[in-house]
């Protein structure tokens, strides 16, 4: 969970500086509180990071955003004080710009046929494109057909948001507040819609509706064709709570998982801990209706006594859910992929595989994947790590080596094997892929070590599966940013890899090194016999699904003029992964959520050759 949790880390605070005459001073407010976070260079947000952001910006984040919990206490001359010295008075910033060609017509010339309306061309989440014409040999003369980059109104500038096409137009959201709606032919707007909290979700098309959530845990119905509000919701009211996975639109319900901060509130000290818990909760796709919500752990938080400081602990808590909600139309179930616990004690839908009931949220089976060599438990979270406080004062007790954060948070994909069989393919951080039964409440079938996983390991984001093989792509990246990314194929019913792309030689000429590496963070596609997949060091590959071999790859970290008038510039692929529509390929460039890619913040629209 750690990308979720640690997104907008722009202060701890504790104590008071004041300039002369009685006034809080912001600058050394900030040195004395916050540049044990800022001086890092990773995971939080340089100063030049946050002065992308507007005063009100700032100030706003410590009231009811991402820094509420850290100001408690703090006055508002207090907290207008970081804010002004931190924030950007510019009237620029203050007014934020969609950064947009409006279309003065729309054409229906290179309209495709085929769609790609959510996370994965159905909710099954398997990412294959089953078109046979789509071989290496035409992959090899792809290029690309316009780039449209998007002004950058946030700390960290992107994250690589999901793409969604329906009916020749291309819909994506973007870290700074705006989704958007753009013409497939020429990449000018039909349409933008500005949310009140930042977006990382992908964005759902069902019908004529729209639907998305964001870092606020607010969730938003369009008008698919206008853009306009439907509805707006709230997923949660937890200090904390916020949706960075991908919402699932399923015959008139919207489903949305809602993941946290807590996990990095730990750090702060002096805070109590913990008390989120995660969640499904099913939207009215027509008013916004809450029909239910599951948490993911099924008591409240109590009271565990105190820290060695004397702080107050509560649990169980944590298990956020930060990837996707898979459909079995079949079954009638959902399958949900788990974070990990923050406290004790110890639950078994941590680290799990979720089966809930379509119609009413109930909890069918619980599969848990927490790692063998941690017992079979992961209650973590990043006061743990020993960079931080190397007494853990704050960890669990339960945890004293302070190992941890092997979520599952690529969505379980279901497929149908060669045989005929139903699985459940699910992928961990700790380097693991699964194949589950879903007629036998998710008993591994097999399992399959594809990467060494870790905190920022194993596989992050989804895999994709064509029926024969599963493609799982592996981060692997330590500590100090570099990485051992790789790409296996499995047998689906061997459970034995076929092929495997290793030791990669990224393309890190003239980028910042490390992040720039072979990082895999994408989930891939695969599309007739072809698999995409995107690197942080900026490349989008294709490799020949027989044997791995690479065909074709573009280098997406570079400078591009947009057909919006607008320059930027690419960088790592992150959380979205490829899409493929007909010939077209589109992929959003630039990741540097916790400062672990290359910034950038670019969407891509490739033509494969006819």
């Amino acid at each position: 969970m750690l990308r979720s949790g640690i997104l907008f880390l722009l202060l701890v605070c504790s104590w008071t500086a004041f300039a002369e005459g009685g006034k809080p001073d912001g600058e050394a407010l900030y040195t004395e509180r916050c540049a044990m976070c800022h001086a890092l260079g990773f995971l939080a947000p340089t100063v030049e990071q946050i002065r992308r952001l507007s005063v009100e910006q700032v100030e706003a984040a410590m009231w009811h955003g991402a820094m509420q919990e850290h100001a408690n206490g703090l006055s508002r001359p207090e907290r207008l004080a970081i804010a002004r010295w931190l924030g950007n008075d510019s009237d620029v910033v203050r007014t934020p710009d969609p950064g947009v060609a409006v279309c003065k017509r729309t054409t229906a010339a290179g309209v495709q046929s085929a769609a790609w309306p959510g996370w994965s061309p159905d909710n099954r989440f398997d990412r294959h494109v089953a078109d046979p014409t789509i071989t290496p040999a035409r992959v090899r003369g792809t290029q690309l057909q316009w780039a449209h980059p998007f002004p950058s109104h946030a700390a960290f500038s992107s994250s690589g948001n999901p793409v969604a096409v329906r009916e020749g137009v291309v819909y994506t959201g973007n870290l700074n507040h705006f989704v958007y709606a753009l013409d497939e032919a020429s990449g000018c707007a039909r349409w933008t819609f500005f949310a009140e909290g930042r977006v990382r979700s992908n964005v759902a098309l069902a019908g004529d509706r729209l639907v998305f959530g964001d870092l606020m845990a607010n969730v938003y119905a369009l008008d698919a064709a206008s853009g306009e509000l439907r509805w707006r919701a709230r997923a949660d009211w937890t200090p904390g709570a916020r949706i960075t996975g991908n919402v699932t639109v399923h015959d008139g319900v919207a489903y949305v998982p809602v993941s946290s901060l807590e996990e990095v509130a730990a750090m702060k000290m002096d805070l109590p801990c913990c008390t989120f818990r995660g969640a499904v909760v099913a939207f009215d796709l027509r008013n916004g209706e809450v029909r239910w919500k599951t948490h993911t752990i099924d008591r409240y938080a109590e009271y565990l006594g105190t820290n060695a400081m004397g702080i107050d602990r509560f649990g169980p808590s944590g298990v956020p859910v930060w990837s996707g909600i898979t459909v079995d139309a079949k079954r009638g179930l959902l399958y949900v992929g788990n974070g990990n616990q923050f406290t004790e004690p110890a639950v078994i839908e941590s680290d799990a595989v979720m089966a809930l009931d379509m119609q009413t949220g109930a909890k069918r089976w619980i599969k848990s994947l927490a790692p063998e060599q941690m017992g079979g438990q992961d209650i973590y979270h990043l006061a743990c790590e020993a960079w931080w406080d190397p007494e853990r004062k704050n960890c669990s007790p339960d945890n004293p080596a302070g190992h941890g954060d092997r979520d599952i948070g690529a969505p379980p994909a279901l497929v149908t094997r060669t045989d005929g069989r139903d699985v459940i393919i699910a992928g961990s951080k700790d380097g693991m892929l699964y194949a589950l039964d879903p007629d036998a409440d998710g008993a591994i079938m097999w399992n399959l070590r594809v990467g060494r996983g870790g905190e920022m390991g194993g596989i992050e984001y989804g895999v994709a599966t064509d029926g024969r093989y599963v493609y799982a792509p592996v981060v692997d990246m330590d500590a100090d940013l570099s990485s051992d990314g790789s790409l296996t194929a499995v047998d689906l019913i061997t459970g034995k890899a076929v092929w495997r792309v290793e030791n990669i030689e990224a393309a890190c000429a003239g980028k910042p090194t490390p992040p720039c590496g072979s990082a895999m963070l994408t989930p891939p596609t695969v599309a007739g016999g072809v698999v995409f997949a995107g690197l942080v060091d900026g490349t989008l590959r294709a490799y020949d699904a027989a044997n791995g071999n690479e065909v074709w790859r573009f280098d997406t970290a570079r400078d591009f003029t947009g057909v919006n008038g607008l320059k930027g510039n690419g960088g790592s692929l992150g959380n979205g992964g490829p899409v493929i529509v007909g010939n077209r390929i589109y992929v959003t460039s630039g990741f540097n959520i916790l400062n672990t890619g290359i910034a950038g913040n670019v969407l891509l629209a490739f033509e494969i050759p006819r």
